[in-house]
């Protein structure tokens, strides 16, 4: 009885949870390669997983809180926030893991009625790197961590 009971709570919370708005999209940029954005509005966080093919694979996921997102003009905004960002590398015969905390500050424009979203970024990422397999020679801690991105997200 408990068991259902527990269930049937669950399902009355989820079904009257609202979600205003739900965006996805994509990104590209610096390092090289392509992310999937995502952010629903009853989450904190703008999420993005990625990819980079090459002469090194690698797969991450990023979580980003907004502080705020102010307008310039219009529905043309900056941003500002922090987050946390890991990824993992694989090579010829060795593997390593860098995550760290991220600092993110941007420009966002939304067109179509709020319907398009279209951002550049710029990221601070310092890294803890951790060898997992093989000498990829990046164990340590590294204070470099810079990148960019543009993309689009289309707001549902």
């Amino acid at each position: 009885m408990k068991k259902l009971l527990a269930v049937l709570a669950v399902l009355a919370v989820m079904g009257s949870a609202k979600i205003f708005a739900f965006g996805i999209g994509a990104q590209g940029g610096y390092p090289l390669g392509a992310s999937v954005t995502f952010k629903a509005d009853n989450l904190p966080c703008i999420f993005a997983a990625d990819v980079s093919i090459g002469s090194v694979t690698g797969f991450g996921l990023t979580a980003d809180w907004w502080i705020a997102n102010p307008a310039i003009e219009g529905t043309w905004g900056y941003f500002y926030g922090v987050g946390l960002g890991g990824k993992m590398y694989m090579g010829d015969g060795w593997s390593y893991l860098n995550i760290g905390p991220r600092a993110v500050l941007g420009t966002n424009v939304r067109l179509l009625n709020n319907f398009l979203e279209l951002y550049v970024q710029a990221v601070y990422q310092p890294t803890f790197n951790i060898n997992l397999s093989g000498e990829s020679g990046q164990a340590g801690f590294n204070w470099a961590g810079f990148g960019a991105a543009g993309g689009f997200r289309i707001w549902l």
